[in-house]
C-alpha cells in the first residue's frame, strides 16, 4: 500500500475511535442519564464503559502511529521554532 493510503486509513480510524470515545464519555457523564429522564437500568453503563475504555486504547495506539507517520514534519517544525 502507498504511504498516503496508510496515512489516510490511520486518520480515518483515529477519527472514528475519537468520536466513539467522545460519545460514550458523554453518555457516561455523571447526572446526564437522570437529566434525560432515563434510569441507570435502561442504559447499559457496563457496556458503555467497556466501549469507552477500548476506544480510548485504540485511539492512543493510533495517535502514536500518527505521530510516527508525521515525525519528519514535526522535526522540521521544532527546528523552525528553535531557530
Amino acid at each position: 500500500m502507498k504511504r498516503r493510503t496508510i496515512t489516510q486509513i490511520t486518520t480515518l480510524l483515529l477519527l472514528i475511535s475519537t468520536i466513539v470515545c467522545i460519545i460514550t464519555g458523554i453518555i457516561k457523564w455523571p447526572g446526564l442519564i437522570p437529566a434525560l429522564g432515563l434510569t441507570y437500568q435502561q442504559v447499559p453503563l457496563a457496556l458503555m464503559t467497556t466501549i469507552h475504555d477500548w476506544s480510548g486504547m485504540v485511539m492512543m495506539a493510533l495517535i502514536m502511529a500518527h505521530l510516527y507517520q508525521f515525525r519528519a514534519m514535526m522535526k522540521h517544525m521544532v527546528r523552525g521554532l528553535i531557530q
